[in-house]
């Protein structure tokens, strides 16, 4: 049977390696698919297992991974057993190793460091939009995911956002499963600034789901500077109405969820007052804006990423150059510096934004580059209240050359 053109657009050599059964268990994902000997998948990246005959039966089978998709799952899980070993660890408890299960390494969520919590998170969401169809249990998928990035979040919001949206600038990889994840953060936030609160669950499901239907094509182009074919542009065109339908089609009985998801790209209601419209195209007028700011500060194989400073000021001022209601609330929810951004300080040094401040205009900093451009040997957080060290203006993520240690950073935050 031939494959379908997503899938013979998206298809890549593969260079299979053996993987021990023993690293499957119940309730817990791995955040790359495992295969037989041929390739053909037998689990999804980010799928649970949760049936123990399930388990049985590929404990029995001659299993392998992708080298390159499992291969900063193996370089973790190497260094653990590694400390564990230092540690005189015994045998029983090493055969037992996941990556980061160090419990003595500084980390805040049983071992995992922060940054590895997300990129998890973002692996269980890849996973479940690659099985998107009716039949599966992609829903529920989807709703694990929305819990585990709401619980992560509401712990360190401002932290979860400077790194999802640093990583936006950074890499294209999983560009659809990053992309719904940040839209979820950054909508969730400005609607209960809304006090949209009874409707903000939905509206995060709505986040997440919104691009189901072009999941491996939005994958595909984020990663290939190619034209789009006639056949691209049509899948683009209807993908609203079909996620919506493919929402209805998966089990989802929620009628408001469907229709964000169907109006999400819909600009039909532009001109018409938000306290005139549906609260299905209420929430879909902003998950629209934060769609676009989110695709804006991403990066592509076709271009570079927009400075999120600007992208902010897109999605938040009018033409006139102040803020319209959602406007407000998304420069509430992610100041006029949005954390992961890079900005230039009176003082000349170069600084990324680390978390909100107590105005739009004065976020928390680590200065990284001298004013003679030269790297700081450590990172220094600067008061953006102190007028030495006031925000001047953005500064493009193409002209900044040094990497943050943002792990340490944002652990100095604590936000």
């Amino acid at each position: 049977m031939p494959l379908p053109k997503w899938e013979e657009q998206n298809q890549r050599p593969m260079n299979l390696i053996p993987f021990s059964a023993q690293y499957l268990r119940l309730n817990e994902a791995l955040p790359f698919g495992v295969r037989d000997v041929s390739g053909r998948l037998l689990l999804s990246a980010g799928q649970t297992i949760t049936d123990s005959q399930q388990l049985t039966h590929l404990r029995s089978c001659e299993l392998y991974a992708d080298d390159k998709e499992s291969s900063d799952w193996r370089r973790k899980l190497s260094a653990t057993v590694d400390a564990m070993i230092r540690q005189n660890a015994t045998l029983k408890n090493i055969a037992q190793a996941r990556p980061n299960s160090d419990r003595t390494a500084s980390t805040s969520d049983g071992g995992h460091s922060f940054s590895d919590q997300w990129a998890d998170i973002c692996a269980a969401h890849d996973g479940a939009l690659r099985d998107a169809r009716p039949g599966t249990d992609w829903i529920s998928r989807v709703l694990a995911v929305r819990q585990r990035a709401r619980r992560t979040a509401e712990r360190r919001l401002d932290a979860s956002m400077c790194l999802l949206i640093w990583n936006a600038g950074q890499s294209a990889e999983k560009y659809s499963s990053h992309h719904g994840l940040l839209c979820m953060l950054v909508a969730g936030e400005a609607a209960r600034l809304l006090g949209w609160t009874a409707e903000t669950d939905t509206l995060e499901h709505a986040a997440l789901t919104m691009n189901a239907a072009m999941t491996r094509l939005q994958d595909l182009l984020a990663l290939k500077d190619a034209e789009l074919t006639p056949d691209d542009r049509a899948e683009i065109a209807t993908h609203p109405e079909r996620g919506a339908q493919l929402l209805r089609d998966s089990g989802v009985g929620d009628t408001l969820w469907c229709d964000i998801v169907r109006h999400h790209h819909d600009l039909g209601d532009t001109q018409t007052a938000l306290v005139q419209l549906t609260p299905a195209r209420r929430l879909a007028r902003l998950l629209r804006r934060v769609d676009s700011f989110t695709a804006q500060i991403s990066r592509r194989a076709s271009r570079p990423p927009m400075s999120p400073v600007q992208a902010a000021r897109d999605a938040c001022l009018t033409d006139k150059g102040t803020p319209d209601e959602i406007g407000g609330a998304l420069l509430k929810a992610m100041g006029l510096y949005p954390p992961g951004s890079y900005v230039e300080l009176i003082s000349g040094e170069t600084a990324i934004v680390l978390a909100r401040g107590r105005q739009a205009n004065q976020p928390v900093v680590a200065s990284l580059v001298a004013p003679n451009g030269t790297p700081l040997g450590e990172p220094a957080l600067r008061d953006t209240v102190d007028r030495r060290f006031a925000v001047k203006g953005a500064v493009n993520v193409q002209l900044v050359k040094v990497r943050p240690p943002l792990e340490r950073l944002l652990a100095r935050t604590l936000s």
